[in-house]
């Protein structure tokens, strides 16, 4: 199944993507069916797909173009992120990524970064190389303190898309990744959550576009990590809940990545997507501060 989170009345509401439309579940007067995605994800995922499948059809139906996206989850208590998971990217970037890791490199973003579908990313004036970077998000159904790899899967509710907004000279600059990382509307994420019954971790690809030109591409076959790695890894730092957000690495195509004489920063205007043939299209407009 595929949610989403719709703005309605200045509150979110959950929806159901179909190929005819979206169906507004926060619409039936069913006292059972989940109204919001937070609803949904406290319910856990078999519940909440016993709830909706029989009933979403009857909701009210939108046309695509005249839905207002939320992000997918407005209200994760923890975003983590990890880094140099392509090897691709680890091999376009060796002077930022010197040494190897005998773990996965991890960093952090925080609510304010968070951007729906057709949102806006906003220029930090601190910086002159703003980056994108496109990334599988995975989304966490049930909490998960010390879970193993081979059970990992079982804790994911679904996966998303987003894009990792980097300010490489404050990222650079600071020592550590999280000053260039968690700038205001850093982290778009969407358009759509799609169900982990539907869509096994393993195989997910993805491509990332600015303005409309193929600058990146890969499959999370080929990280470093696995997605289920990556759950069981941070379910041994901290206890994973319901709604966090774990952005699992970025491959090759970065601007960052590029000669000196191309490397095209970011500017207002500019229109990024992120796409997946199982997820859909993230597409964001940069504009200034």
């Amino acid at each position: 199944m595929k949610l989403v989170n719709l703005k309605k009345n200045n509150n979110c509401a959950l929806g159901v993507r179909t190929p005819s439309g979206i169906r507004d579940v926060s619409s039936l007067s069913l006292p059972e069916v989940p109204k919001t995605m937070r609803q949904a994800l406290e319910l856990g995922l078999d519940e909440t797909l016993q709830r909706l499948s029989p009933v979403f059809e009857q909701a009210p139906l939108l046309k695509e173009e005249d839905a207002v996206f939320a992000p997918v989850v407005t209200d994760p208590e923890k975003i983590l992120c990890v880094g140099k998971n392509y090897r691709s990217h680890v091999e376009e970037m060796p002077e930022l990524f010197k040494r190897p890791n005998a773990a996965p490199e991890i960093f952090a973003k925080f609510r304010n970064t968070l951007v729906p579908h057709g949102g806006s990313v906003r220029l930090n004036p601190f910086s002159r190389k703003h980056d994108y970077e496109a990334e599988i998000a995975v989304v966490i159904g049930r909490r998960a303190n010390r879970v193993s790899e081979e059970a990992a899967t079982d804790y994911i509710f679904g996966y998303t898309l987003a894009n990792d907004i980097s300010a490489r000279d404050l990222q650079k600059a600071a020592g550590q990744w999280t000053p260039g990382k968690t700038c205001d509307t850093f982290c778009p994420l969407g358009p759509c959550l799609v169900t982990a019954d539907e869509l096994a971790s393993d195989g997910i690809v993805i491509y990332g576009y600015k303005n409309g030109e193929l600058r990146q591409s890969g499959c999370s076959r080929e990280m470093i990590y696995s997605i289920p790695y990556i759950v069981s890894f941070l379910s041994h730092c901290c206890t994973l809940e319901p709604g966090d957000l774990i952005l699992t690495g970025t491959p090759a195509g970065v601007i960052m990545g590029r000669p000196a004489e191309k490397q095209d920063w970011l500017q207002a205007g500019d229109t990024l997507s992120v796409c997946s043939d199982e997820i859909g299209t993230l597409t964001v407009t940069v504009t200034e501060e």
